[in-house]
């Protein structure tokens, strides 16, 4: 549609509404009074299983049918490409056609929008590229490498996570936040962070916090851009509203400003990504925002028997930060939380296979068990023992495919299509398949390029450029520069005309001749004919979407999205990609102190930290339909080290009839009570108040020091790394004076 309609589409009154479709009568009363809800500002606090997504879907059926709404007047968002997906299904068997109505994630939202209008701020154009995680953490690599800096202590990793927290801080910043009397890092930090962006405005690339503030900059510095957005969409609705930043925040409150009809959906027992900036108050305060707001409390529970529920609830009570509701069910009491003690992660893996071999003997699909951890380091130990006891598993993780190499590079060679200016996709295929282009004429042809203002692509077409090189390295940028130009052809078409026009180009063959290192695991040609069919199935479905649609649909592939939910396999994820999901059994492992609750949680934000760690938990314990097993180890090994370790506090806030074999608790508080230190069985003369230096953690006091022989461990406050408990007999701790 045309955008210069839009006002003139929205300004159309709603027709009075018919008598109500049958689906609304399935609905429990609070259920029906969030889908009838129809003028105003709306917040519906939705507990763990209570059917918001059918009440969203419902409501948006309702608004169309019997109030009038034009499909394209609705805007709905949520947070992943699954949720989005279930949610666009779910309208579409309701209404039918769809089409015009967005339907999508936030980021995807945003890039819709900044591929139409991004030309008013200055820079960029409409072909922008959007980089991933690695392609972010590949370009301040560079970038570390270039400023000079020890890419070993400035590791890009911990560097991207930086630049991304600043950005979603400050959107509104000149500069980077830096403490000024933080010394050499914060310089650092700064540098790289301002060098970062000025190479992804060279690139014409976009990073996943860019598309937000881009957006957000848009509708600020631009009104009438934004009011176009603002007049279409009478009704926003926003899921899982808790998870949102505070320039999400602000986005919805542009897109809702005309109206003033914004629903949102949330609960903040499952705020669980604050350390990717999600703010909690954005829930917590919408009354105080928008004083008008209707109040709708979704309590009755679908999913989960009266056991996990009376668990969860019992655990989520500690929070300070949140709105009360009760969680009730219908549904049978069912069996009790299962609590298990194991020895280490090695015992806990065996009993974690043991129970999923003998729920699977009593006809539970492996499809049906879900195992997850805290940290993705447990993954190891899990998988091993799964796979000697002969249990299918998968991993979830969405990235993975996408991640590897074969076809990152033929992402890489679209990207250069679209967008010429991208100098991170330049230097990943200049050599695909080799053509003698070494790093020492690469770094030739940058310093020529950059001295010049020009991209590399740019760069590499130049003969002036190329007479500055030799040999080899000559001759393979002019054929290089002679296949893009082969290529070109191929810019506006379809992906996968795109993806086999570049495979025929660049010689698939030989490249696959180079790619070959012997992983007999690793078919990578199966792989690319993988992508091959994906690229056809997505010209099948977006005729329009083209290349750029193609490979926006790939960079915004989230973790949850490799979920293959078809396959006969137990799953294993982090608590983090639980969230959204059910199983009718769940495992969740590691209850520990210092994994969950996390110390650097605790550490980093003793005020929230805490919270939100118990939120993850209550996120985890209420995926699980029918059946639910915690586990914790009293030692595991971290860096290298075996340590103590004691049970999760969180383990003690669910309330003891729901939970069998809370006496494992009992008999751990009394052990610590009675097991005083006995420096000569321990063979260590240590004493409470003396410095130590440990192998990985370095400099520390000790705190603490209990048991005796192969158990006795200290517990030692470590400089920049916090309090940690470790074995004495493993940790290795030296006196220092």
């Amino acid at each position: 549609m045309d955008w210069m309609d839009v006002r003139t589409l929205a300004e159309g009154q709603p027709q009075a509404a018919s008598q109500s479709e049958p689906w609304l009568a399935g609905l429990n009363a609070p259920q029906r009074q969030a889908c009838e809800h129809v003028q105003g500002p709306l917040l519906i606090l939705a507990g763990p299983g209570s059917g918001k997504t059918r009440v969203i879907t419902t409501r948006i059926a309702h608004l169309v049918t019997d109030c009038g709404t034009r499909p394209e007047e609705i805007l709905a968002l949520t947070f992943t490409n699954k949720a989005a997906k279930e949610m666009r299904e779910r309208v579409a068997r309701l209404l039918g056609d769809v089409s015009g109505m967005w339907v999508s994630t936030f980021h995807a939202m945003c890039a819709r929008i900044l591929r139409r209008d991004i030309e008013v701020l200055p820079g960029y154009t409409r072909n922008f590229t959007i980089y991933d995680t690695a392609d972010k953490r590949q370009l301040i690599k560079n970038v570390v490498k270039e400023l000079g800096f020890d890419a070993k202590r400035f590791r890009p990793p911990a560097l991207a996570s930086w630049i991304s927290a600043d950005k979603n801080r400050n959107p509104d910043r000149d500069g980077w936040t830096i403490d000024p009397e933080g010394g050499i890092d914060d310089e650092v930090l700064a540098r790289v962070g301002a060098r970062y962006q000025e190479r992804m405005r060279e690139n014409n690339a976009l990073d996943f916090d860019d598309l937000l503030l881009l957006t957000l900059e848009l509708f600020e510095l631009h009104p009438g851009v934004r009011d176009a957005y603002a007049y279409r969409f009478r009704q926003v609705m926003v899921d899982e509203y808790q998870d949102t930043n505070r320039v999400q925040y602000r986005l919805v409150r542009h897109l809702a400003s005309h109206y003033g009809n914004l629903a949102v959906c949330g609960d903040p027992d499952q705020s669980i990504y604050g350390w990717r900036g999600a703010d909690v108050s954005n829930i917590l305060d919408f009354e105080q925002d928008y004083p008008n707001a209707q109040v709708v409390r979704l309590e009755q529970n679908y999913r989960s028997t009266g056991a996990i529920l009376e668990g969860a609830s019992g655990l989520i009570d500690h929070n300070a930060q949140r709105k009360a509701k009760a969680l009730w069910s219908e549904g049978e009491r069912g069996e009790a939380i299962q609590l298990i003690q194991c020895g280490d992660e090695e015992d806990e893996a065996r009993e974690l296979a043991l129970r999923c071999k003998g729920l699977h003997r009593q006809g539970i699909a492996w499809s049906d068990i879900a195992v997850f951890y805290r940290m993705n380091f447990m993954q190891r130990a899990i998988e091993s023992s799964l796979r000697l006891s002969g249990v299918p598993y998968q991993v979830v993780g969405g990235l993975e495919f996408y991640a590897r190499r074969e076809i990152k590079d033929l992402m890489a060679w679209l990207c250069l299509l679209v967008n010429p200016r991208d100098d991170g996709a330049f230097l990943r295929v200049v050599n695909v398949p080799s053509r003698g282009v070494g790093e020492k004429s690469l770094a030739g042809l940058v310093e020529w390029a950059r001295a010049r203002g020009m991209p590399l692509v740019q760069a590499a077409a130049s003969e002036e450029a190329r007479a500055t090189l030799r040999g080899r390295a000559k001759k393979g940028l002019a054929e290089f520069s002679a296949l893009l130009e082969a290529l070109d052809p191929y810019r506006d078409g379809g992906a996968g005309e795109a993806l086999d026009a570049v495979l025929e180009t660049i010689d698939a063959e030989r490249w696959f001749a180079e790619l070959d290192d012997g992983d007999g695991l690793v078919d990578r040609e199966s792989n690319v004919e993988e992508l091959r069919s994906h690229a056809h199935e997505y010209d099948r479905l977006h005729p329009k979407g083209r290349v750029p649609g193609f490979l926006q649909d790939v960079a915004l592939i989230s973790d949850v999205d490799g979920l293959d939910e078809g396959s006969e396999q137990v799953k294993l994820m982090t608590l983090h990609s639980s969230k959204g999901l059910e199983f009718p059994h769940v495992f969740i492992v590691g209850l520990e102190e210092e994994l969950l609750p996390h110390g650097r949680a605790l550490e980093e934000d003793p005020e929230h930290g805490l919270e939100e760690e118990r939120r993850l938990l209550y996120v985890g314990m209420t995926r699980a339909q029918r059946g639910l097993c915690l586990s914790y180890a009293t030692q595991r090994r971290f860096f290298g080290d075996d340590r103590w370790q004691r049970p999760s506090r969180f383990l003690e806030e669910i309330p003891p009839t729901a939970i069998e074999g809370g006496e494992l608790l009992e008999k751990e508080a009394e052990e610590d009570m009675l097991g005083a230190f006995d420096a000569a069985s321990s063979g260590h003369a240590l004493a409470v108040g003396m410095r130590v230096r440990h192998g990985h953690f370095g400099m520390g006091t000790i705190l603490q020091l209990v048991g005796s022989g192969p158990n006795a461990r200290a517990t030692v406050e470590f400089r920049g790394h916090g309090t940690k408990q470790l074995l004495l007999a493993y940790a290795g701790l030296e006196p220092q004076p």
